[in-house]
């Protein structure tokens, strides 16, 4: 591991102004820190711009281009352009010394260099908190709301593997029932075709039939005595005639599309498989139905069936056939556009621990609730149009109708007094669309720490004010900005309670009444036993 803070490079460096290297060289990448301004110049200003991820960083007066990754941690790039038209990429990891703190005698378990370490315990983080999303999901009956009909333009394959695990674990049972169905009842088509046959297969002498005659000649033989034809064909009679063979098929339309959804649904299996491996998830049932589906994949019927070309998705067999119009709705759901694991899959990707600490904030908020508030009949649904940032269609409903949503947007004309709101997680008693339903309380996720781990005087958050809004300390202004908007939230949609989820060391909840309540329980909030602002502790358990 090579320190590289400062240190001349290809025609460029990059420095720090904190005390220590910050700044690292791997093998295949560059290892920076979160929340630390970098400082990139190129030898004697032949750096023309600075991208990260696509986007300009910003250029001081001096010539150098300022870095910083304030709230992200994972997987970037820099692009260096040069005046010479010299192009250098660098891949970089954004490292998050959060992590260490959380898990300080993991993270000293570790060998070798600090920053080796760093990112070890952060790559096992980061699988731990996809591990723990694939699970939860996979606990979770998702419901996908689908479109009443087609759009014009249909993409003809799922997101990606992560909405593929969810979609394939959760119907296994209808995808198989469906097809059964669709082998037992399967739909037939009469064929008519013209050959050319012999006389004695003709069931019906037609014009075309006697014309044949005249156009192959070559198939008329001398015949014997007795044969009538033949004093009309100078002795002759013919071998073959045109006529209509007729015979059930079932290369059929319909047919064409269950096994055309029967071959991607096998492909998509694999893909599962191959992507995700065991140590990510329970893929026992995803082998399981893979081999279901081949087993009804080798059955000699679909050797008649055509490839698809055409869908016929008017049909109504399919609409209405058994089997087939369960197979119908199955594509659908999986041919859907869900943005919810479009982003969540774009946060594994990128090892985007913010976004994934977020989603795995709700999977386990939900987890938490449903013990509380029953979940019987608990599901998620989920909405594909839209964005799903901007139009918060992702819910889970509890058994006592409570619904607990992901980014909602909060209008002024219906919750907030003043201006639209949209914080991480909401509660509602009920449908938020009906009048009477009530917002109980929302939550946000920050993957930060140290919000509420050391008690300060009410003085002390003063003085750290000023500091930060002088000095530009965006680390120390994030953690006070907490504070303060939970208490925006609480008092402008007027619910009764504001929470922080954050992987801290402890709870802690300010109430308007008994005031600091330190390892409160979410129930309590939950019964109105509390009402105000508070932390709430969700840590996962990571393993070396």
């Amino acid at each position: 591991m090579e320190c590289i803070d400062g240190t001349p490079l290809d025609g460029w460096r990059i420095f720090s102004a904190k005390a220590g290297c910050r700044a690292f060289k791997g093998k295949d990448k560059l290892y920076l820190i979160e929340w630390t301004d970098y400082y990139v110049e190129g030898t004697n200003n032949s750096l023309k711009t600075v991208l990260i991820n696509g986007k300009p960083a910003r250029r001081l007066k001096n010539g150098l281009f300022v870095v910083s990754f304030g709230n992200f941690v994972g997987l970037s790039e820099l692009v260096l352009l040069f005046e010479s038209g010299k192009t250098t990429k660098v891949p970089v990891e954004v490292l998050s010394l959060k992590v260490s703190r959380m898990y300080p005698e993991l993270f000293s378990s570790f060998s070798g260099h600090w920053i080796e370490r760093l990112s070890r315990l952060q790559n096992a983080f980061v699988e731990t908190l996809t591990g723990e999303i694939l699970q939860y999901s996979s606990a979770i009956p998702f419901h996908l709301e689908s479109p009443t009909g087609f759009s014009t333009l249909e993409s003809d394959e799922p997101i990606n593997e992560l909405f593929a695990y969810r979609f394939l674990r959760s119907n296994g049972e209808r995808i198989i029932e469906a097809f059964e169905t669709v082998l037992r009842r399967m739909k037939r088509k009469l064929v008519v075709e013209e050959e050319l046959l012999r006389p004695d297969e003709v069931d019906e002498i037609t014009p075309e039939a006697l014309l044949s005659i005249v156009q192959h000649p070559e198939y008329l033989a001398p015949a014997g005595e007795g044969v009538l034809i033949a004093d009309y064909l100078n002795g002759y009679a013919p071998t073959k005639v045109l006529g209509y063979m007729k015979y059930e098929s079932f290369d059929t339309l319909e047919n064409r599309f269950a096994k055309y959804f029967l071959n991607l649904l096998i492909e998509w299996s694999e893909r599962v498989i191959e992507t995700l491996g065991e140590k990510k998830a329970n893929l026992g049932p995803i082998k399981e139905l893979r081999g279901e589906l081949e087993f009804i994949g080798s059955d000699g019927v679909w050797d008649d069936v055509g490839g698809m070309t055409l869908f016929h998705y008017t049909s109504q067999t399919l609409l209405k056939g058994d089997g087939y119009r369960d197979l119908l709705e199955l594509y659908r759901e999986f041919t859907a556009r869900v943005p919810f694991f479009e982003e969540l899959q774009r946060a594994t990707d990128n090892k985007d621990i913010a976004k994934l600490y977020e989603y795995w904030a709700f999977f386990g908020l939900v987890e938490e609730l449903g013990e509380i508030l029953g979940k019987k009949e608990l599901k998620v649904r989920i909405l594909p149009s839209g964005e799903l940032s901007e139009r918060g269609d992702v819910y889970a409903e509890f058994d006592n109708g409570w619904r607990l949503y992901y980014n909602k947007p909060l209008s002024p004309t219906r919750w907030s007094y003043s201006v639209s709101l949209r914080p991480d997680f909401s509660l509602f008693n009920g449908n938020p669309s009906k009048k009477s339903t009530e917002l109980i309380g929302v939550f946000d996720a920050k993957f930060k720490l140290d919000v509420v781990d050391k008690p300060k005087k009410i003085e002390e958050f003063d003085e750290e004010t000023e500091t930060a809004e002088k000095t530009g300390n965006y680390e120390t202004w994030a953690k006070l900005e907490d504070v303060y908007k939970m208490h925006t939230y609480r008092d402008a949609l007027g619910c009764r309670f504001a929470v922080v989820v954050y992987p801290g060391e402890r709870s802690v909840f300010f109430d308007m009444n008994r005031g600091k309540v330190g390892g409160f329980a979410l129930e309590e909030v939950l019964t109105g036993e509390l009402n105000g602002v508070g932390y709430l502790r969700l840590v996962p358990e990571v393993k070396k």
